[in-house]
C-alpha cells in the first residue's frame, strides 16, 4: 500500500515534468514564427497594418491540424496587402517530426487557443500528406480545405 502511494506522486511528477519539458520545446520551435506573429500570436504590428494574422481563434490554426502542417510546410502565397509579410515555406526549419509536432502543438494550445495536441506520428503523417505540393498554397485553396472539414 506504501509503494502504490509512493509511485502515485512520483508519476504524477513525471508526467508534469515531460508536460513541460513539450512546452518549452514548443516555445522554443515557436521563436521562428514570433518574427511576424509575435511572442503573444496577435501579429507583430507595423504601422496601421500587421506583419502577419493573428493567431489567436485562428481557424487555421484550430481547425484540422493537417491544414495547419500543410501552411507551416509550404507557406501561403502573397496575395493582397491585408498582411505586409508571406507566410514562407518552413518545412527546413522544422526539418524533422518531432519539431514540426512541437511547434503545431504549442500554437494550438497557447494563446487562448485549445485544440487537440499533435503527435509525431501525425506530424509525420501531415508531412508526408503534403510531400508533393513544391510551392506556398493559396488562401482559395486553404479555404477550399477547411470547407471540406
Amino acid at each position: 500500500m506504501k509503494l502504490k502511494l509512493l509511485l502515485v506522486p512520483s508519476i504524477a511528477s513525471l508526467l508534469t515534468m515531460t508536460a513541460q519539458a513539450d512546452d518549452a520545446a514548443g516555445k522554443m520551435a515557436y521563436m521562428t514564427c514570433s518574427a511576424c506573429h509575435s511572442a503573444d500570436g496577435q501579429g507583430l504590428p507595423l504601422g496601421d497594418k500587421k506583419m502577419a494574422p493573428s493567431l489567436v481563434a485562428s481557424k487555421i490554426v484550430n481547425g484540422d491540424a493537417s491544414v495547419l502542417a500543410l501552411v507551416i510546410l509550404k507557406g501561403i502565397k502573397k496575395e493582397g496587402n491585408d498582411y505586409l509579410g508571406m507566410m514562407a515555406s518552413l518545412e527546413l526549419a522544422y526539418p524533422d517530426d518531432q519539431k514540426l509536432a512541437d511547434v503545431m502543438t504549442y500554437v494550438r494550445q497557447s494563446f487562448g487557443n485549445t485544440a487537440a495536441a499533435v503527435t509525431v506520428e501525425d506530424a509525420a503523417k501531415y508531412r508526408a500528406q503534403w510531400q508533393d505540393i513544391k510551392e506556398p498554397v493559396s488562401r482559395a485553396k486553404l479555404a477550399e480545405l477547411m470547407a471540406a472539414e
